[in-house]
């Protein structure tokens, strides 16, 4: 290792497995080192609902799209991704759209679909789906349940999961 202009310093074998990292209090300017343990994924769980969900609320309601994970640390973040399809409204709702949103627990954390389909057709219309990725800091080692809801913007019928298609939640701890 170099300390000066031709001036070498012996740096020793470090431990395995661990990196050279530049370190400015040693009087070679670098130190062996154990790398980050952070960014890693701790655990997945995923979760496909594909019966249909209908309603004319215009209040929001459960999809039935919910998983559940218990985070193993209170730094861990989870990283929600949601593919929510098979969106529908039905005939004679001109005007009419969908809204969805990301909940953990009972609390709303993402609306990632205000008007999703809103127009003036009247006839039935298939809006295929839409979806949104989270990245949430629950600060907790509960477990904590994710899940989305839907609401009819004008009061006709909505859709999710119409003709059995496949929507799915996927929770990914991400450790600190």
């Amino acid at each position: 290792v170099g300390t000066a202009a031709d001036t070498l310093a012996a740096l020793t074998v470090g431990t395995n497995g661990h990196t050279l990292v530049a370190d400015s209090s040693t009087s070679t300017g670098l130190k062996w080192s154990a790398p980050a343990s952070g960014g890693k994924v701790l655990q997945v769980i995923n979760a496909t609902r594909t019966t249909v969900t209908s309603t004319t609320s215009t209040s929001f309601v459960d999809t039935n799209l919910t998983a559940t994970i218990t985070p193993s640390s209170a730094t861990s973040k989870i990283l929600v991704t949601v593919h929510q399809v098979g969106l529908l409204k039905d005939a004679g709702s001109a005007g009419n759209g969908i809204a969805l949103r990301l909940m953990r627990d009972s609390t709303s954390i993402l609306v990632f679909e205000e008007y999703a389909g809103l127009n003036q057709v009247s006839e039935y219309q298939n809006i295929a789906g839409t979806g949104c990725t989270y990245l949430d800091n629950p600060a907790t080692t509960s477990a904590i349940t994710y899940k989305t809801q839907f609401k009819s913007i004008s009061g006709h019928t909505v859709m999710t999961q119409y003709d059995g298609s496949d929507s799915t939640i996927t929770l990914m701890e991400i450790g600190a």
